[in-house]
């Protein structure tokens, strides 16, 4: 006999149940928005009651408290930022659901997580924690609700993991005893958003975070990640690593009005520990209250580069105070078909591992200056590390000694406010850091203005920042 008549499951009480199973706990406002997305107001997660359907908001009421009095879900607790009572499935519950699911209540039966490839867990392992725990729990999940909402907003869709698919054991060496050890890299999740037309994919390592870890803690957990990616990557080069595993882990905190001061901490442990994984691997952090920009930041990076960031460039270029490369055609600058940037070989960029974005500026009659552009949306490490990165490789490269490359000027663009100061406070590295960043622009690609590294906008009548930084400014 069908199991949802056995316990009178309506499909409303069918889906609830099958959405406390997929995030393991929601509120009732939660599962509100996520049974119909048509009711979803563009301010959320704020909402004000009188953007609420009462009478549906209340037949959810009614359905949970039906399941609560059949013994199906259970209050887990309260929300610890609103005070929401917290709803999750009892043991009974998460039998039903593995019912309804068509998932084989065996031991071991795990599966990727992916696309609905739902395994198996004990209750234990399936049901909220309590207490100190749960806010974290919570954070979580808020996370995943939210992602799910936007990528519904914007036209993107969203998968996700929690750290019971996401967990795998990986082996070191450790320091101290100078042997092979076994250890768990344990991110709280990963997710996956793809475009709708399925051309585009981006998928991410996510951590959630307190407010309350120490340095120390910090350093221990991006230790992980180095050792894990060391592990992984034997044998492997980074352009197929990428296809495979994520390529970015979004660190997404509680802290609101002090996210800069937290930044510091997480930024100075991070650079300390990843090593040479910090080009490979950008991190962004960001809270609730920021996650739709970031998110639309990561995913819309290569149109930044190809579309605004071309185009601005475009009469900078063609400017008869510019010289430098490229050089485009009269003909041709206006068509959007032509790159407004220079490139390495092939073989280069596989030698330093990524894709370097970059003009050449004539210093002099004998040498050049680098101009390299690097995304950089206020609380994120890709832009940074790979002007680094390029600052101790680029002597070394073939294309750059014959030019004779004396000096790469980052710029670093952004899409939304301007970022604050660069601050290396902390940094292992601090000196050879703040070195590479003696000498740097600004540049908001949606504005096309142009700033100094005090902040300072350039009066583009007066000089084109691609000259900005040579001996005579014309």
């Amino acid at each position: 006999m069908d199991i949802r008549k056995i316990h009178k499951l309506s499909p409303t009480k069918s889906h609830i149940i099958e959405r406390l199973f997929i995030y393991r706990s929601l509120t009732a406002y939660q599962l509100y928005f996520l049974l119909d997305s048509s009711d979803i107001p563009l301010t959320y997660p704020h909402f004000t009651w009188d953007q609420l359907r009462v009478p549906r908001l209340r037949s959810i009421w009614n359905r949970l408290a039906e399941l609560q009095k059949s013994g199906l879900v259970v209050v887990a607790g309260k929300h610890p930022e609103n005070d929401q009572r917290i709803f999750s499935l009892s043991e009974d519950g998460l039998s039903i659901a593995y019912h309804l699911l068509d998932i084989p209540q065996i031991e071991g039966y795990h599966r990727t997580g992916w696309d609905k490839e739902h395994g198996y867990f004990p209750y234990n392992l399936y049901r909220p924690p309590k207490e100190r725990l749960l806010k974290h729990h919570m954070l979580g999940v808020d996370f995943n609700v939210l992602m799910e909402l936007l990528a519904i907003k914007h036209n993107f869709s969203f998968d996700f993991i929690d750290n019971r698919y996401s967990s795998v054991g990986y082996t070191t060496i450790d320091d101290g005893e100078k042997k092979q050890v076994e250890k768990i890299f344990r991110p709280d999740g990963e997710f996956i958003i793809r475009s709708k037309d399925g051309q585009k994919k981006f998928h991410s390592w996510v951590e959630f975070d307190m407010g309350t870890e120490k340095g120390s803690f910090l350093f221990e957990k991006f230790s992980r990640y180095q050792q894990f990616l060391n592990y992984i990557a034997q044998g492997i080069d980074r352009k197929s690593l990428a296809s495979s595993i994520p390529d970015s882990i979004f660190f997404i905190t509680t802290a609101r009005q002090s996210i800069w001061s937290r930044w510091q901490n997480i930024f100075r442990n991070y650079m300390n520990a990843i090593g040479p994984w910090s080009t490979y691997l950008n991190l962004y952090v960001g809270n609730m209250e920021t996650l739709e920009p970031l998110v639309l930041s990561h995913i819309n990076s290569n149109e930044l580069y190809r579309k605004q960031l071309n185009s601005n460039l475009r009469p900078l270029l063609d400017d008869s105070r510019f010289t430098g490369q490229p050089k485009p055609s009269k003909v041709l600058v206006n068509s959007n078909t032509v790159s407004s940037f220079c490139f390495l070989y092939e073989n280069e960029m596989k030698e330093i591992g990524w894709e370097p974005f970059f003009t050449v500026t004539q210093s002099d009659s004998q040498s050049h200056q680098i101009y390299l552009y690097l995304k950089y949306d206020e609380y994120e490490t890709g832009g940074i590390s790979k002007a680094l990165d390029f600052a101790k490789k680029y002597r070394s490269i073939e294309s750059m000694k014959r030019i004779n490359a004396k000096e790469v000027i980052p710029v670093l663009f952004y899409s939304e406010k301007k970022p604050r100061s660069l601050e290396f406070m902390g940094c292992e590295e601090k000196e050879a850091f703040e070195e590479v960043f003696e000498r740097f622009l600004w540049h908001d690609i949606s504005l096309n203005k142009w700033f100094d590294k005090s902040g300072v906008e350039l009066d583009l009548r007066r000089v084109n920042p691609l000259n900005y930084f040579t001996m005579a400014r014309i």
